[in-house]
């Protein structure tokens, strides 16, 4: 089960999103503390941010909405600064967390790269989880 936080992983961001935007978004829901947007992960998909509200009630408020962002659903997912969110991991399993490094919480580091995000969507049209067949 994944723990609730006010710290939330917005995935599939509009490419020229703004944090000034992200904020005008999901303050619909309380107040936002701070928003980290992160550089586009590769070709396809959007881009993805960390999003902390001022009180878990508004993080859970956004996490159970339908958020669409123009014409892109947006997928979120509970974040604790300093661990992979649950959205995210997957992306590299034979990397221990310790090597993971500790710049911005939610990445892996791979050979070829910097790799961000959930690896497949978590999410259906209508904003539930699909069930996932790792655990």
């Amino acid at each position: 089960m994944v723990r609730e936080t006010r710290h939330l992983w917005v995935g599939n961001l509009p490419e020229n999103v703004r944090e000034e935007k992200i904020i005008e978004h999901f303050k619909r829901y309380g107040r936002v503390e701070s928003v980290k947007v992160l550089p586009k992960r590769g070709s396809e998909g959007g881009v993805a941010a960390f999003v902390d509200f001022v009180d878990i009630k508004s993080a859970q408020k956004a996490h159970n909405a339908i958020n669409k962002m123009g014409d892109r659903d947006l997928r979120t997912d509970y974040n604790e600064p300093g661990t992979i969110p649950t959205a995210a991991r997957g992306l590299d399993d034979s990397l221990s967390l310790g090597s993971r490094g500790r710049d911005v919480s939610g990445f892996t580091r791979a050979a070829g790269g910097t790799v961000y995000g959930p690896p497949t969507p978590l999410h259906s049209r209508d904003g539930r989880y699909e069930r996932r067949l790792d655990g």
